[in-house]
């Protein structure tokens, strides 16, 4: 049996210089934008009710009192996995009290009592202009840092908060649709642009805040842009009516010293030179084998911006524990020699991953980080 835990301590600044590539020594830190409750009671042992996170994870602008408490219950899940597994960050994200369209919650016909959600792709809560014009926007005084702060009470040394913020085209796609989206963003484009210029007045805010408190170590923004063979809306829609956007984010988190992450699923690499020039992102997250293998996008781009994770969610669900911890190898072997790579998922940790698998990925690291003398 692997160790099921990867170190015994934290250390958030080791984490930030390399991925600011100020330092190609090791030991290879690990890194997830994030973990299903599942996941996080299997290794702590914690009881929680998974099948309810999607009530609390973006909590609207009336919560209840029960929702209220579950979400301290996350939050103390979400420091406890961190600390026992011994990362050096624990995620958290600010209450932006956006009314949402609510997700579809499904069950895994492959795994009884296993629920995901899934975006109504059909309808949102903004279809038309009418919607918009009536669409109760919260104010940025509305924002809430609430997990920041009980976080910042409740680390270990060592360790920071790791600010996660769910982008404005993520949400574009959830207020409106994605089909209807995907029609407006040619008939009325202009209508994608009021939704997303409101979004982005809220993400700046929260961003700017998020990164100027000091428990925060970095933002995280996560952002899917694209499908498995392309972008999801063309790359000259995305220049106009997204990368401006994205621009001052990264800026707004840079102005506080801190390093802007992106995570984005789906092959983007028609913006990789947007982001990388143009937004200034300082890593980026989101590999899957079937689009581009984590070492081709590490050549590629490795000299300009650190790169996250690697080993593919698709072989942590469904591969053995010889077949990851050969895979964690092979990534080790190209991306961990010169620097600014962090081990971890290739998305993040799913409810229907292998536990024995996820251990396998810690525990091939581990075992790496020792031979080459950094643990």
């Amino acid at each position: 049996m692997p160790e099921k835990i990867f170190k015994d301590h934290h250390d958030f600044e080791h984490l930030r210089r390399v991925i600011m590539r100020e330092t190609t020594e090791g030991p290879v830190p690990i890194i997830e934008l994030a973990a299903d409750p599942e996941v996080m009671s299997a290794v702590t042992g914690m009881g929680f009710p998974a099948e309810r996170a999607l009530e609390i994870y973006y909590l609207g602008p009336n919560p209840t009192m029960e929702q209220l408490q579950l979400g301290l219950r996350l939050m103390d899940l979400s420091l406890a996995f961190s600390e026992k597994v011994g990362y050096d960050y624990v995620t958290m994200i600010p209450v932006v009290p956006i009314p949402r369209t609510e997700f579809l919650a499904r069950e895994n016909p492959q795994q009884e009592g296993k629920v995901r959600g899934w975006l109504d792709e059909h309808h949102g809560l903004i279809m038309n202009r009418a919607d918009l014009e009536a669409f109760p926007w919260p104010s940025t005084e509305e924002i809430s840092l609430v997990a920041m702060d009980y976080a910042a009470s409740k680390m270990p040394e060592g360790m920071k908060v790791m600010a996660v913020y769910t982008g404005i085209f993520e949400d574009l796609k959830r207020l409106m649709g994605f089909e209807n989206m995907a029609l407006k963003s040619v008939e009325d484009p202009e209508l994608c642009g009021e939704i997303l210029d409101r979004l982005a007045v809220l993400a700046e805010a929260a961003i700017d805040r998020c990164a100027a408190h000091e428990a925060v170590g970095a933002v995280f923004y996560a952002e899917d842009m694209g499908f498995n063979r392309g972008l999801m809306l063309s790359p000259r829609w995305m220049r106009q009516w997204v990368i401006p956007y994205l621009k001052r984010f990264a800026e707004a988190c840079h102005r506080h010293g801190k390093p802007f992450l992106l995570h984005s699923c789906g092959q983007i690499d028609a913006l990789m030179e947007d982001l990388i020039e143009t937004v200034g992102i300082d890593a980026r997250h989101s590999f899957q084998d079937n689009i581009e293998p984590v070492e081709e996008v590490y050549r590629k781009y490795h000299d300009r911006i650190a790169i996250l994770g690697g080993v593919d969610v698709d072989l942590l669900a469904r591969g053995t524990p010889e077949q990851v911890r050969r895979r964690t190898r092979e990534i080790l072997e190209v991306c961990a020699p010169g620097g600014g790579f962090c081990m971890g998922s290739g998305n993040s940790l799913t409810n229907y991953i292998r536990m024995e698998n996820y251990y396998a990925m810690l525990d091939e690291t581990r075992k790496w980080n020792q031979e080459h003398g950094y643990l």
